[in-house]
């Protein structure tokens, strides 16, 4: 019933998230983004992992990816003399959010070299994803690598976790098939990042607020989701030390998207 369920697709404005079914894995979503104005061409994605790590199908991460791709566009039409974009998802999950912000830079090159226009400089994107949650890291740079495009996911710095995660991330980090896997580098860690998506839950966020604003450059922006309306107030309420134009700019089935610009 699940599977038929997510083959049928789920519909709304600004995406697509079409859910085929796969005989080996009817787990395996592959998601079109698909444009608000018809000129824009689908970025398609697919996903490993199932429910559990966010297959796009939420109303939240709908939310998420309507304002990666427009964030993501606004900043490959804006030449600012810089052609990289450094983009960071904070509970990355699956990896969708990454992926599809990295894809849609892909394609936006792709499109450039079939251009019988003068092709302008080719753009790039640094995409990483931290997550606590060590097995979604193995899951996101397996869905990176299936759509051929580079997000690298780590674990949070050790000093942004409270006691709780911290514990959860030590032991993770015990396990031998997690040896691999690092924290942030030092050289990410800071306020070197143009876009910072979130998508999390109310109360995360809020105790992330300084961490995640530590990470945003003066003028970068953030798309925070996760967020039931009923405790939007809360969340805008912690990101408003730190961010101008702190907004609700979208609602979708109860839950809502919440944006901002870096002091």
């Amino acid at each position: 019933a699940m599977a038929k369920q997510f083959s049928s697709g789920v519909k709304r404005e600004g995406a697509v998230v079409h859910f085929e079914s796969n005989e080996d894995d009817p787990m395996t979503g592959v998601i079109d983004l698909l444009a608000k104005q018809k000129t824009r061409e689908y970025v398609q994605i697919q996903l490993e992992g199932g429910i559990a790590f966010g297959t796009g199908e939420h109303p939240t991460t709908q939310l998420c990816l309507d304002w990666v791709r427009d964030k993501v566009e606004e900043q490959l039409e804006n030449d600012y003399g810089d052609n990289s974009i450094n983009f960071i998802d904070y509970g990355a999950g699956s990896g969708v959010l990454g992926i599809a912000a990295a894809a849609v830079v892909r394609d936006f090159n792709q499109s450039k070299r079939r251009s019988k226009k003068e092709p302008g400089a080719t753009k790039s994107i640094n995409a990483v994803g931290v997550e606590i949650d060590a097995d979604a890291i193995h899951i996101a740079n397996n869905n990176a690598k299936m759509n051929q495009v580079e997000m690298v996911n780590y674990l949070p710095t050790l000093d942004s976790l409270d006691g709780e995660s911290l514990s959860v991330v030590m032991r993770a980090i015990q396990k031998k098939r997690n040896k691999a896997l690092k924290s942030l580098p030092d050289e990410m860690n800071g306020p070197i990042f143009d876009l910072c998506v979130a998508n999390i839950l109310a109360e995360p966020l809020v105790s992330l607020a300084p961490t995640i604003a530590s990470l945003v450059k003066s003028g970068g922006e953030i798309g925070l989701s996760g967020v039931l309306a009923t405790k939007a107030d809360s969340v805008a309420d912690a990101y408003q030390i730190f961010f101008d134009d702190v907004t609700i700019s979208d609602e979708e089935g109860g839950w809502v998207l919440i944006t901002g610009k870096r002091k």
